[in-house]
């Protein structure tokens, strides 16, 4: 299997968990030392260890994504490079009767013995100004952190 297709079947597992709230689905997905980062924006974080990885993805999408609508995937390119597969594309949330905000960035997954290792997400220059923007005029009730403190 290619890490093209584990990171399709990631994706997939990741949409289930997001539906259901079943996060252990992802896993087998996972190193158990894995890292999670964000960079750019204002929720910016790293998240260490697998548990903690998985908990920061159900705690931001309880607060944020799952409180919008939710566009993933807009516009995306899809490349591996060595032990890593680089996604660039879009996303899109509307809260209540709120513009939407467009955000671009930069998904990397480095991946050791066919595992994801550490999770990267890189959003392009500009989203962070425009998005905290729109969370002090849209954001009442809405929180995107990983972690809290």
């Amino acid at each position: 299997m290619t890490l093209l297709s584990k990171f399709a079947a990631q994706h997939i597992a990741f949409e289930n968990a997001y539906k259901t709230g079943d996060w252990d689905g992802l896993r087998p997905f996972f190193t158990p030392d894995c890292t999670y980062e964000v960079m750019n924006i204002s929720f910016h974080c790293v998240v260490e260890g697998l548990d903690a990885v998985l908990h920061g993805f159900d705690l931001a999408t309880k607060r944020f994504d799952k409180k919008c609508d939710r566009t993933i995937g807009i516009d995306a390119s899809i490349h591996e490079e060595g032990n890593r597969v680089m996604i660039h594309s879009g996303l899109r949330f509307v809260h209540n009767e709120s513009p939407p905000i467009e955000s671009r960035f930069w998904e990397i997954a480095t991946y050791r013995d066919g595992r994801i290792n550490r999770l990267l997400d890189i959003y392009d220059p500009g989203n962070s100004e425009r998005f905290d923007r729109w969370m002090a005029s849209w954001g009442k009730g809405l929180d995107p952190r990983y972690i809290i403190g």
